[in-house]
């Protein structure tokens, strides 16, 4: 009976794990049937390996993943690009060349999270598997910068009482967090040259705006 149950509990989580399988491929397949997800999860993912790449070279040279400024300045003009160029291509190759500021703003968001997830999953397995010393390393500039701000040694204490029980994952989110702030930030500002009524980022889409309003 011990056999015979265990046959039958092995038979359920194989039909559990297929079952839960295809659902995740469902659930995959949904995103490349909207347009605006698949075109932002696409360019999330070659924006988030343009990421990836520049902190490999950083982090081979042996400086700094998270305070190189040289990498931030290469982060940033990386999220800026992939935001304009991701967009513009969406309202190019999808809606015909005209977009109002929401969608451009939602499409410009999706590129910088997808991004900014690919990045942060990075970071995770680099900190968990190869190089714990960077984590380490981000809590020493922190409590610098603590001092360097001129708190007291009480509340420096406190609070590396606190940083110093920051799991990898952790780091990754805030990490995650950061660009994808970064990103809402920047598509805020983007989203106003791309928006329907203005189009300053495609003279021909102003002749198919007006086009559209005098039919």
């Amino acid at each position: 009976m011990k056999s015979e149950l265990s046959f039958f509990e092995q038979g359920f989580l194989v039909k559990t794990d297929i079952f839960v399988r295809e659902k995740q491929i469902y659930y995959f397949m949904q995103i490349f049937k909207n347009s605006l997800l698949r075109h932002t999860f696409l360019f999330g993912t070659l924006v988030g390996g343009a990421l990836i790449v520049a902190a490999l070279v950083v982090y081979l040279k042996g400086l700094s993943v998270s305070f190189d400024p040289n990498l931030r300045s290469i982060n940033l003009f990386l999220i800026v690009s992939g935001i304009f160029f991701g967009v513009k291509k969406y309202r190019d190759d999808e809606l015909g060349g005209l977009i109002s500021y929401g969608k451009a703003l939602v499409a410009g968001i999706l590129i910088i999270g997808f991004a900014s997830m690919f990045y942060s999953i990075f970071l995770y397995i680099l900190i968990s598997y190869f190089d714990t010393s960077i984590l380490q390393e981000a809590i020493v500039f922190l409590e610098k910068g603590l001092h360097e701000m001129g708190y007291q040694q009480k509340d420096i204490d406190l609070l590396m009482g606190i940083y110093n029980k920051i799991t990898p994952g952790v780091f990754a989110f805030g990490q995650w967090f950061s660009k994808a702030l970064s990103g809402l930030l920047f598509s805020l500002i983007l989203a106003f040259f791309f928006r329907q009524n203005r189009n300053l980022l495609n003279k021909n889409s102003i002749d198919k705006f007006n086009e559209s309003n005098n039919q």
